[in-house]
């Protein structure tokens, strides 16, 4: 009888392991209110004006990078509107065109005389119509996201 007891217990025990693969911590709203979307505010204001030293350049370099890699949270969130195909696809754009902004930041900060903050400006608006057109498609609450 104890056997039967210790037994039992211990697959109750074993079923509330945690897992050890990566889990949503926050709804997909919370995660874009608590994380994403500060991030993309210090993003905003780092792009307000041109870098004018390297370490001007190296911010702007981590705000991008940080918020595309928290956009990377976004693509593994199980949600109602995650089955539908244009839902990693339009999350995907939003991602990638926020890695353009870091990619282009982290250039110039390697060679600030040759930087092209126009460009980085043109792609970091490329970030706010991705973000806004994710949010239009999947989501009738999210706000449009402006570049200002």
């Amino acid at each position: 009888m104890c056997v039967a007891i210790l037994l039992a217990f211990g697959g109750v025990a074993a079923a509330q392991e945690p897992s050890t693969g990566p889990e949503p911590i926050l709804e997909t709203g919370e995660l874009m209110a608590m994380v994403i979307k500060p991030a993309y505010d210090e993003l905003q204001r780092a792009m307000a004006t041109p870098p004018v030293n390297r370490q001007q350049w190296a911010q702007l370099y981590q705000k991008a990078a940080r918020l595309a890699e928290f956009e990377n949270l976004i693509l593994f969130r199980p949600h109602e509107r995650s089955d539908r195909p244009e839902w990693k696809t339009l999350a995907t754009n939003a991602r990638k065109a926020t890695a353009t902004v870091a990619a282009a930041a982290l250039k110039a900060l390697a060679n600030a005389k040759d930087a092209n903050f126009a460009g980085i400006r043109k792609a970091y608006e490329d970030v706010s119509a991705r973000c806004t057109a994710c949010h239009r498609a999947m989501s009738r609450e999210a706000p449009t996201i402006r570049p200002d």
